[in-house]
């Protein structure tokens, strides 16, 4: 029998033959491990739709333990990628943690379409060849943990109420243990908080909801993505088993 779906390519591993595994992000049946059989070999008509950021409709044969990919129709292979250092850095970052955070054949059609648009505006980013603004690699960044966390089920509690002990919070302290808001009791004696502002609450807030299409083009200050970065990016890890992203090394050399 053959399954057809559309579906992003986050990862790709060798065999000891000329095979290629991988792991694709698919709209009809979430993340799935297929096979593509002598991809390895440039001469293979699997060979190009078997990389990294390729966006596709893949054709599968499922009558083996592991599907096997009998073809694909490339829709946009997103090769503009890896012709720059920064874009190649932040693709490898969204793909590494869409394959951590997602769970194998669990159909999340908001995840799959987020993934896929922020996969695009890298590439669009890439063609034109323009020196861009780190920041504006930041927010995108900052958007796709804020919005896992909705989408994990794992949204921090923003209101006044505590997220420890439901009592009026009378400062905005925020603790990633905790999941939230808590008063100034529970950060003084039980969890260790960061300080927001009102400011940022409401900035968390648009990035949980907006289109990450129009979140790129929205100016927001650097010192704010600086600060929610380092909230959300242990929030997602904390409360997602996370222990390490290595792709975060790449960045390094940007």
């Amino acid at each position: 029998m053959f399954f057809e779906t559309d579906a992003l390519v986050i990862r790709t591993s060798k065999s000891l033959n000329n095979d290629l595994f991988l792991t694709l992000y698919s709209k009809k049946a979430g993340k799935i491990d297929v096979v593509a059989n002598g991809a390895k070999s440039s001469k293979s008509q699997l060979a190009s739709c078997s990389k990294p950021f390729v966006f596709g409709t893949f054709i599968l044969n499922t009558q083996h333990k592991m599907m096997k990919v009998s073809s694909c129709e490339i829709v946009d292979s997103h090769f503009r990628i890896a012709d720059r250092l920064d874009t190649l850095a932040y693709g490898n970052y969204f793909l590494e943690l869409c394959n951590l955070i997602t769970l194998s054949n669990n159909v999340d059609h908001a995840h799959y379409q987020l993934i896929v648009e922020i996969i695009s505006i890298l590439a669009s980013k890439a063609a034109k060849g323009d020196v861009v603004d780190i920041m504006s690699f930041e927010l995108l960044r900052l958007s796709y943990l804020i919005k896992l966390c909705v989408l994990t089920g794992h949204s921090p509690n923003l209101t006044n109420d505590c997220s420890s002990c439901g009592k009026q919070a009378e400062s905005l302290n925020f603790s990633v243990i905790a999941g939230g808001i808590v008063c100034n009791h529970c950060e003084a004696t039980a969890y260790k908080g960061v300080k927001l502002n009102a400011q940022m609450v409401n900035l968390i807030k648009y990035l949980e909801v907006k289109d990450v299409r129009i979140i790129d083009k929205t100016r927001i200050h650097e010192n704010y993505i600086k600060h929610l970065m380092s909230i959300f990016e242990d929030f997602i890890a904390f409360h997602n088993g996370i222990k390490e992203i290595k792709s975060k090394a790449f960045f390094s050399s940007i």
